[in-house]
């Protein structure tokens, strides 16, 4: 189980064996300890003369705290229990420790990953549509062909079938499908989200009779913490089926429109943001939980790397900037008409 705590815990014990060696090796054993903890301070200083900070660094602030806490900690083996815990637990709080370091570490990078890719995906959009348009009268003759062309598939289209050809049933049914599926998911995160949290708030009371009803408190509370925590990426899957529902009834209608424009992006907008919030309140929960666990009976800590939702994030990013681009070449070609 010690990798769970690399490379911190060992990281600590050389730094305490350094700091044993005498006089040099203990005033060498806090520069190490110091330029450690506030390497983190550093990097985000550096970004921020060299303009290339974002909302995302403010984790460094963070990281550079639970840095100098845990690898105090580590250093100290024996004040694990005697600050980190209720009872004697043979120091199995440095695994929160740990967990809580790796976890800003992780979600600082995830953050800074997503914040970039939506900065060159705003790029992307933003470059001119100019670039692609003929210029002078040499196309004159190429834009009554296509202005022919498109009145002749105009034409045909209108006495054909007058709609989109995706218009219809299989949208509509689609859309259903959605609505139908995020009601499933609701229904089955609620039941499954109460069996969990009753099964560890039964276990919990039972297996801590003797312990006192403030600490029995607390453990309750942070149960339920964690129970609302963990329907989070069903709730924010649920939100996103809601939104794509939504723009399919909106290119049900127009598929170039204004609405299913503002649909898409809606819809790309809040799979960011609903990233964003998954990640942050995993990571404060587990640094909430290390502040509170002198008064903690149980405790739950994760590194999330929510691989399916960055997937997804991906995905709705890429459909957005090929729907947004079909948009702009179809206003472009309406130009030309």
């Amino acid at each position: 189980m010690d990798y769970m705590t690399f490379p911190w815990e060992q990281l600590g014990l050389l730094l305490r064996r350094l700091s044993l060696s005498g006089s040099a090796g203990n005033a060498a054993a806090w520069i190490l300890f110091l330029a450690i903890s506030g390497f983190p301070l550093a990097a985000a200083a550096v970004l921020l003369r060299r303009h290339r900070a974002c909302r995302a660094d403010f984790l460094l602030v963070a990281l550079s705290a639970a840095l100098f806490v845990g690898l105090w900690f580590f250093v100290n083996p024996s004040y694990i229990d005697r600050y980190l815990s209720p009872m004697p637990a043979g120091g199995i709080a440095r695994f929160a420790l740990a967990s809580v370091i790796d976890s800003l570490l992780l979600t600082w990078l995830l953050l800074r990953f997503l914040l970039g890719m939506e900065g060159g995906t705003a790029q992307k959009q933003e470059s001119p549509a100019q670039n692609m348009r003929p210029h002078g009268n040499a196309g004159g003759h190429d834009t009554e062909a296509r202005h022919s062309m498109e009145e002749g598939h105009s034409t045909e289209k209108t006495h054909s079938t007058g709609k989109h050809p995706l218009h219809g049933s299989p949208l509509r049914g689609l859309r259903l499908l959605l609505i139908l599926y995020a009601l499933v998911l609701a229904v089955s995160l609620l039941i499954q989200g109460w069996g969990e949290f009753w099964a560890a708030l039964t276990a919990l009371r039972e297996g801590n009779t003797g312990s006192e009803a403030f600490l029995v408190n607390m453990s309750t509370l942070f149960l339920a913490l964690r129970a609302i925590l963990e329907l989070l990426p069903g709730a924010a899957q649920i939100a996103l089926l809601l939104l794509m529902g939504t723009f399919l009834r909106h290119y049900e209608r127009d598929p170039f429109g204004p609405g299913s424009c503002h649909a898409m992006e809606r819809l790309k907008t809040a799979s960011r943001r609903l990233l964003i919030l998954i990640l942050c309140a995993n990571t404060g929960f587990n640094v909430l939980q290390l502040a509170f666990s002198r008064f903690l009976l149980t405790s739950s800590h994760r590194i999330l790397f929510p691989l399916p939702e960055i997937l997804v994030i991906l995905g709705l990013r890429t459909l957005s900037v090929l729907y947004l681009e079909s948009r702009r070449l179809k206003e472009d070609n309406d130009m030309f008409i």
